[in-house]
């Protein structure tokens, strides 16, 4: 009887243990997107990081989900300060091209996105390193 009990307490320790399971559409704390769009082919490719190191991406016109591997939370946690320095939760630009490349930092009360792609107006310092950054960090 002692053996069972230990069992269904190590049993319940590793099941309860597990990360809480989110999409983009229930996360309530801040996630970041970015992406392209556009094209002569009108190609649709986002990834969406949430706080919590989970990233999914988001192609096509259909637009379906899919999840990726986990995030490392160190790496996270810097992703997310980078963009609170870049201040891209207040910081106005909007310069779409053909492809359009943009970030889009969504907080539970406010959401904000920049774009670029116009060749004749180059996105904020910083911006395009970041977005180059965040395009490295999607790889597993």
């Amino acid at each position: 009887m002692l053996k069972f009990i230990s069992a269904l307490l190590l049993i319940f320790c590793l099941f309860s243990c597990t990360p809480a399971h989110f999409t983009p559409g229930n996360y309530k704390s801040a996630q970041l997107k970015f992406g392209s769009r556009g094209g002569v082919t009108g190609v649709f490719k986002e990834y969406t990081l949430l706080e919590n190191g989970q990233l999914f991406l988001s192609r096509g016109v259909g637009k379906e989900l899919k999840e990726l591997s986990r995030r490392d939370k160190r790496k996270t946690r810097r992703i997310f300060r980078t963009a609170g320095e870049l201040n891209l939760g207040t910081l106005k630009f909007s310069h779409p091209g053909n492809v359009t490349f943009y970030l889009v930092l969504k907080n539970p009360k406010k959401t904000s996105e920049i774009s670029w792609g116009d060749p004749g107006f180059p996105p904020p310092p910083g911006i395009k390193e970041f977005y180059d950054y965040l395009l490295t960090t999607i790889q597993p």
